[in-house]
């Protein structure tokens, strides 16, 4: 969940482009046609230097060069050998962007790297643009589950819940809001994987930090006031500050402390810092190809040994294969790593068998799908309070003093700023930090009066996305997030017509998960009973539903209809190839099973590992890319160590 968006009214998309077509132009054609003014000369040089200079810092912060190089492999003439590795990685998303880096620190292996997209562009780059990207089929999978009458059914008519996922070198982390929060020691216990207990995961998140660097957003001082009022609302109720920091591990408390995954002002994703990186982007050893589209895994006669891949190119087709002891390595994310394992005759057998394809492996590929959610509930400021957008109003990012504030001084300025605020608490006792959280309080965003809301990029109905932007005319509204941390509904991915993947979706249909939204419901409007949020006059707007205003204000059976329409996906998607045991001792099938042992290798097939989100057996309490690149960490380091090599940079290749 990217809340960036929902802050002003974002530059549509026609501005971005005439803006990306201004700067490209720049280099080809003489400025005078773009200035107007009368000049004697001094003053249209002067204005051709500021263009001059956005113009070239645009492309040092975009810095396509600083990528490994796209790699053709039709370009040794079809020499077999070329197309040996020993291993081959696919996805270069959060994950895989550092499985492939870490192999690839080995000289003497050679190292294939696939990924679907292409390079991240400059609204990737520049964070706070990065939500125009998200319903753009270049740079995401605009997946959606099958449409569902018991969940999302404010989404506009024909349209399930959103899977939204990454499509370009640093995958999901390179267009998401970039938070880091490492999960908790609950989470890892709660794995109950050897291998995966708390104090080893923290092992390889302290390697992952160093790596990382990790900061802070600059708030601006309408949304510092802000946190002020919910720190005070929290307290009135018993909820204190978060006690330790994010970056160690979820808690019990409220912080809008929240680490970042930015450096100097601009994204800092995975695929960035772990491949283009001098020293690591021409490694001779290490091949790019972006644009290939992997069909399936390639298996041996037995369906025991995994053998290559194969994909296509522009059209054409090409196959990898791997050296023994290689290994193939899927990276591709929890929907599409499913996809491939069960295209490639791995899943369950009633499924395959349903399909045509041959059976190599039966295992519970596509179950235990797992999303946080999102319940969005919103409160009018009713009252003249220190938030408010009209008598401290901020700063446009999107108008030209902000740009070219962010392109000229080393990314300052408005389009460098953002606010995180969340909250971890008992639904059951909010006041108590005895008790295990189970509620993410995960984004309170100022939806300034004015604004255009969030309705629209969520992807909801005509008639709601107005009745947003008439209440927004009116009142500044504040947006309170509540995602599930441990929730019992699960989900499934199957195969689609053709190559696509089918996504079953079933947010909150267990009965716990109804319950305790419905505590988090009560839970905020207590918050509304509190003196700070008296002060401004909060209350809850209601959103107009004729189903739901149908039954009795306020009731239980009012606010399951009101989960129904707007609990909505978090896209923290997890789970697909889940970790587990394939069988018991005594080789009965076990309930409900796993995809990958606890070294990540697939149950039945050697040389064949899957390493991204999929493999979680829950979710992390909280956001799902840091733990996603521990991941990966983690996974490159079991690989080295199964190899029989240590887990240090040997040297530069």
């Amino acid at each position: 969940w990217n809340s960036k968006m929902v802050h002003k009214r974002p530059p549509s998309r026609m501005h971005l482009l005439l803006l990306g077509s201004l700067l490209l132009s720049l280099g080809e054609t003489t400025f005078a046609q773009w200035f107007t003014v009368d000049s004697n000369g001094l003053g249209i040089s002067l204005m051709e230097s500021v263009a001059l200079a956005l113009n070239r810092s645009s492309l040092e912060l975009a810095n396509n060069t600083a990528w490994p190089l796209q790699h053709d492999p039709r370009s040794a003439e079809h020499l077999p050998e070329t197309e040996i590795y020993d291993y081959i990685v696919v996805g270069a998303g959060s994950a895989g962007s550092i499985v492939a880096s870490r192999l690839s620190e080995r000289c003497n292996v050679r190292v294939l790297l696939l990924e679907a997209g292409d390079l991240p562009p400059l609204e990737s780059e520049a964070f706070t643009l990065s939500g125009a990207l998200h319903h753009d089929a270049r740079y995401m999978y605009l997946d959606e589950a099958e449409p569902n009458p018991e969940c999302c059914q404010a989404m506009e008519n024909g349209h399930g819940c959103s899977w939204w996922h990454g499509r370009m070198m640093g995958g999901t982390g390179a267009i998401n809001g970039n938070i880091f929060v490492p999960g908790s020691r609950s989470n890892f216990a709660n794995w109950n994987a050897t291998g995966w207990e708390w104090s080893q995961v923290q092992d390889t998140y302290r390697r992952l930090q160093a790596r990382l660097n990790l900061s802070y957003l600059e708030a601006n001082p309408l949304n510092l006031k802000l946190a002020n009022v919910i720190y005070s609302g929290a307290a009135e109720l018993g909820v204190p500050r978060m006690w330790q920091p994010l970056s160690a591990g979820a808690s019990y408390g409220y912080t809008h402390h929240v680490p970042v995954t930015i450096n100097g002002g601009r994204r800092a994703s995975s695929g960035r810092l772990y491949l283009a990186h001098d020293g690591i982007n021409r490694r001779p050893n290490l091949k790019v190809i972006r644009g290939a589209q992997v069909e399936r895994v390639l298996l041996n006669a037995e369906g025991n040994q995994a053998t290559g891949v194969t994909y296509t190119l522009n059209g054409d087709q090409f196959s990898a294969s791997i050296s023994s002891p290689g290994e193939v390595i899927l990276s591709a994310g929890t929907i599409n790593s499913a996809k491939l394992l069960l295209l490639s005759g791995i899943g369950p057998q009633e499924e395959l068998s349903s399909w045509n394809i041959t059976v190599r492996q039966d295992l519970p590929v596509g179950h235990h799908l797992q999303d946080h959610g999102m319940l969005p509930l919103y409160l009018i400021f009713g009252s003249d309070c220190s938030v408010n957008s009209t008598r401290l109003p901020t700063e446009n990012p999107y108008g030209p003093v902000s740009v070219a504030k962010y392109l000229l001084e080393s990314q300052k300025g408005p389009l460098a700023q953002g606010f995180y605020m969340m909250g971890y608490i008992s639904s059951r006792a909010p006041h108590s930090f005895l008790h295990q959280p189970d509620l993410h309080v995960v984004a309170h965003t100022l939806l300034p009066k004015g604004s255009s809301g969030s309705f629209s990029y969520l992807g909801f109905r005509p008639e709601l996305i107005q009745a947003q932007v008439d209440i927004l005319k009116e009142y500044d509204l504040l947006q309170i997030m509540g995602s599930l941390l441990r929730p019992l509904s699960r989900g499934r991915v199957r195969l689609g017509s053709g190559t696509t993947a089918r996504i079953e979706n079933h947010y909150a249909e267990a009965e716990e998960d109804q319950h305790t939204l419905l505590r988090y419901v009560r839970y905020v409007q207590r918050l509304t009973q509190t003196r700070a949020f008296r002060k401004c006059g909060l209350r809850l707007w209601l959103p107009p539903v004729q189903e739901c205003d149908a039954l009795v204000p306020d009731s239980d059976d009012y606010w399951l209809c009101h989960i129904r329409y707007f609990y909505v996906g978090a896209w923290h998607s997890v789970g697909t190839c889940r970790m587990a045991p394939r069988s018991n001792p005594d080789g009965e099938e076990m309930a409900p099973g796993g995809v990958v042992d606890e070294r990540l290798r697939v149950h039945g097939v050697q040389g064949l590992r899957v390493v991204d989100a999929s493999i979680m057996p829950e979710l992390p309490a909280g956001n799902t890319n840091g733990p996603a690149m521990m991941i990966g960490e983690r996974g490159a380091q079991l690989i080295l160590e199964d190899r029989g090599e240590d887990n240090e940079v040997i040297t530069d290749c």
